[in-house]
Order: structure tokens, then C-alpha cells, then sequence
């Protein structure tokens, strides 16, 4: 959020600074121009982090258009994915955020100051005083060694102690003293927003096109996974996966991984359900099982849904509600609870449509038949909603929620989606179980979608039941993990066929 209205106000002062100018200095780009400055304009974003790869062309094409919009929305200029004068006024300044969240002069490298550099970073010790000083203090504060951005410039005792902290936690010699490459460490590359740690990649890609897909149309499929580093891709002409694992420098059990998902109108999710001797999706088998039968490149667990049709059904729970679910534009259920309903989950809807836009609707606000009407082809019943249109859900801290505070704040295995637009996507999934502090709170998950700048983002089933599935293994699990002791499940998501 802090992100979020930093580039609104910056936005703000571009205003005052660039609109008498930059209609002169810029023409408008949008669909079919050519010229050098559109591939300036590429070249740009390619460097702020919105391509993916560096093959551009001088072509306004059909894929620069949802880039630009994305650009936009990062820095709250209005989404129409044309390039326009003050667009690329923000674009090509100091001011402009970059696909991160992070704002360009913000992430300038320092200049070396003093012996023992190596061209970026000075060493670091006690009694040292300066801006890369306060800049490391803030790395610490991300890497969660501080509690407080209550700090100075100066390198004292308190910092000493967090620094070895940091050191040791990278295995190397806790002395207190930060080299240049551990400033690297921490402020580059493998430093990602929530304070995780990505092992370094060594993956060498595919040549990809602007899109990010294969470039050759006659090439196999790149698949690469490799458990010690915490990689994984699948990238095909039509579908490109990427999986990063992180960990917390502080809490070695505690890890995540973000999904990365890019995929062409032609790649639909699909409903993987359980099959057995009840209706489909009203039985229980492991998640992998159900994965493996459909044929997914990647699947994750859906809202699992037939586990409350069981429970209200079978056990006679009553408090158990389904809520509205369809699948393949087929209604499986269609129980919404009452308005005093206050039970977990609160069985928000993400409605997936057939072009692979995401909306997300409280439980209120439509039945099955309006979301049929609607063109909606699959609705996921579960939540909460984290993220709507690009605003926290305040029923999330609501007193009305109070009974969900619990759920809400308990450390556990979550798994959650966020929307960017039609076929970008960014899966989170965090490890965790209800023993020890390895899980997360549903407030750091809403705290990373933030950061991650989706438009929405959903919470999906977690707990024991979290999977994340990627060509025949659980990546979340151990690497032979054994299905007979995963907890089953009556549904996955799943997204690509083998």
C-alpha cells in the first residue's frame, strides 16, 4: 500500500513537472505504430522489469498493449495500454516504479565510498556514518532484523548484533563487519519483498519472443526443476511457468513459493475433480493423484468444496455451506449462506471467465444463475478476498469478522492467487503446519500481494491441504514425498495440459 500511494504522489508531482512538456516531447504510441521510439518505449520497460526479455522489435503490437496497461497501473496512471505522451514522460524519469514495486531512483546502486569496495558498496562497520549506512539499516528492516525504521545513519552496537544475525544466517563469518558483497546479498538480486532468500539461478532460458514464450514454433517444450535450488520452468509457445522458492533468513523452515504464470488465450484453466464411487468432486483422493490424471503442467488446490458438501450431507454439520460453485459453466452447488453466516471460510467467489479475466464478488452479491448470465465459466467458493480492485478487504478487519480472527491470524500453510490481467497470474504458497512457527498469517499474505502490485488476489484452501503441483511433483513437499500420507482433497486447479 505504502508503495502504492508513494507512486500516486510522485505521479502527482510529474503532473506539475511534465505536462507542459511532454506533449512536444513525446507522440502518442498505440496499436500498429512503428518507429525507434517504440522501441525505446520497449526497451525501457524491458529494463523496469515488464518484458521478460530483451528480443524487442519497433512494432506497437498486440502484446505491447497489456505491458503498457501493466506500467500504468504500477504507477497510477490510468490503465488504457496506450502509450501517450505523459505515459512515457513517467516512463523514461527517475520517478517511474518498476514491475516490483520499487521506484527507480530507490533502486540505484551507491557509489563506492573508501577502500574495500568493489565499485558499488564501501565495507561497513561499527562507528561508520552515511546514506549506504541508513540503507543497509533498511535491508535489515526487510529481512525483518529491525521492528522499526527508527533509525539513523549511524552504524552502532544494535546494528553490529542484527548484522551478525544476517551473517550467520548466510553461513559465512559473523563478524559485524558488512562486506561489500554481502551488501550485495542483501539489497540485490536474491533479496525479494516479504524478506525471503532465493538460492542464486543458473538457469540458462530458452530463446524466448517479446512475450516471453518460445521463440522457435517448432521447438519442444523447456521443462527445468531442480529441488537443491528452488527453480522450476515450463515454457512452451503458448505458456510460461516460473517457480522461485524462498526462505526466511531467520526462520530456515519457513518458506514460500512464488508462481509466476503467463499464458495465451488458448490455455483455460481446468477443473481437475475427484472421482470415485460418489458424483465427481464429491470424493477424496490425494491432489497429486487428481493432478496426474488430468494431465496438468501445474495445479494447485482449489476450494475444495466437496469437503463441505460431505460434512453437511454426510455428518450432518449443518454449519457447513458449499456456497456457489460451477464448473465448466455447470452448477455444482448453489447454497449461499445468510447474512449471519460468520464462519470460516466466508465463501467469497472468484469467478474465472473464458477470455482468463479473474473477478472476485463477495457471497452476497450474486447467485448461480447471475454468474451463468454473466459468461462466468468457473467459480471457486472459499477466501476470504484479500485484494479487489487493488484495495485491501477491509471485512478482513471488520468486528463483524471477529470470529474469523483466529483463522486470520493463525500461522499456517496458505496458498493464494493473485490477477494481474487476462493470462498473468502469480501464485503464492507458503509452507506451514499448526505445530511450529513455519506457516504465515493471512495478513502476510495480503501484505506480499501488495507488494507483488496485483489487481486481485484470492485466498484458496490451505492447511494440510496445500499443494503445489508442477509436473508430476509436489514441489511444496519433500522431494519423494509419499501420497499415501498427503491429506486428500475433491478438486484441483489445473492450468496446461502434458
Amino acid at each position: 500500500m505504502k508503495k502504492r500511494a508513494f507512486a500516486l504522489l510522485l505521479c502527482l508531482l510529474l503532473c506539475l513537472s511534465f505536462s507542459a512538456g511532454a506533449e512536444e516531447a513525446y507522440r502518442m504510441l498505440a496499436s500498429g505504430s512503428v518507429g525507434d521510439d517504440v522501441k525505446a518505449m520497449k526497451v525501457r520497460l524491458y529494463e523496469l522489469g515488464y518484458y521478460r526479455t530483451d528480443a524487442l522489435n519497433d512494432i506497437f503490437n498486440e502484446s505491447a498493449g497489456p505491458v503498457v496497461e501493466n506500467f500504468q497501473y504500477m504507477n497510477g496512471l490510468a490503465r488504457t495500454g496506450v502509450a501517450d505522451a505523459y505515459t512515457q514522460a513517467v516512463l523514461f524519469s527517475d520517478a517511474a516504479v518498476m514491475a516490483d514495486g520499487t521506484p527507480v531512483n530507490a533502486a540505484t546502486e551507491m557509489p563506492a565510498e573508501g577502500a574495500g569496495g568493489d565499485g558499488q558498496y564501501r565495507t561497513l562497520r561499527e562507528n561508520n556514518y552515511g546514506d549506504d549506512v541508513l540503507e543497509a539499516k533498511k535491508g535489515l528492516l526487510k529481512l525483518g532484523y529491525y521492528r522499526s525504521d527508527d533509525f539513523n545513519s549511524a552504524f552502532n552496537s544494535g546494528m553490529t548484533d542484527r548484522v551478525i544475525q544476517f551473517q550467520q544466517s548466510l553461513d559465512q563469518t559473523a563478524d559485524g563487519v558488512l562486506t561489500a558483497a554481502q551488501q550485495q546479498e542483501m539489497l540485490g538480486a536474491r533479496i525479494v519483498t516479504g524478506g525471503g532468500l532465493a538460492a542464486a539461478s543458473t538457469v540458462e532460458l530458452p530463446e524466448l519472443d517479446e512475450e516471453g514464450y518460445l521463440a522457435d514454433q517448432a521447438a519442444a517444450p523447456f521443462v527445468y526443476g531442480d529441488y537443491a535450488t528452488g527453480y522450476w520452468y515450463y515454457i512452451d509457445q503458448e505458456l510460461h511457468i516460473e517457480i522461485i522458492r524462498y526462505t526466511h533468513p531467520r526462520y530456515p523452515d519457513m518458506s514460500w513459493y512464488e508462481t509466476e504464470i503467463f499464458c495465451k488465450p488458448s490455455v483455460v484453466w481446468q477443473p481437475l475433480m475427484s472421482q470415485g464411487s460418489r458424483e465427481e468432486g464429491h470424493n477424496f483422493e490425494d491432489g497429486m493423484t487428481i493432478a496426474d490424471r488430468g494431465g496438468a503442467i501445474l495445479a494447485v488446490t482449489d476450494d475444495n468444496f466437496g469437503y463441505r458438501w460431505y460434512k453437511r450431507f454426510h455428518d450432518n454439520d449443518l454449519k457447513y455451506q458449499q456456497g456457489v460453485v460451477i464448473r465448466n459453466g455447470i452448477v455444482r452447488a448453489d447454497a449461499m449462506p445468510d447474512a449471519s453466516y460468520y464462519d470460516f471460510p466466508p465463501l467469497d467467489v472468484l469467478a474465472y471467465y473464458p477470455d482468463g479475466s479473474i473477478e472476485l464478488y463477495y457471497p452476497e452479491e450474486h447467485d448461480a444463475q447471475e454468474y451463468l448470465d454473466m459468461g462466468v465459466l468457473h467459480t471457486y467458493c472459499f477466501g476470504p478476498i484479500l485484494i479487489r480492485d487493488g484495495q485491501v478487504n477491509q471485512r478482513l478487519y471488520s468486528p463483524s469478522s471477529k470470529t474469523l480472527a483466529e483463522e486470520y491470524v493463525e500461522e499456517a500453510a496458505r496458498q493464494a492467487i493473485g490477477y494481474y490481467a487476462p493470462g498473468h497470474y502469480i501464485i503464492i504458497t507458503a509452507n506451514g503446519d499448526h505445530d511450529s512457527r513455519t506457516g504465515v498469517a493471512m495478513q502476510w499474505m495480503v501484505d506480499m500481494m501488495q507488494q507483488k502490485g496485483v489487481r486481485h488476489a484470492f485466498n484458496l484452501d490451505g492447511g494440510r491441504t496445500t499443494l503445489l503441483y508442477f509436473m508430476g511433483q509436489a514441489v511444496n513437499k519433500k522431494e519423494n514425498v509419499n501420497r499415501s500420507l498427503m491429506r486428500e482433497v475433491t478438486g484441483m486447479i489445473g492450468i496446461g495440459e502434458r
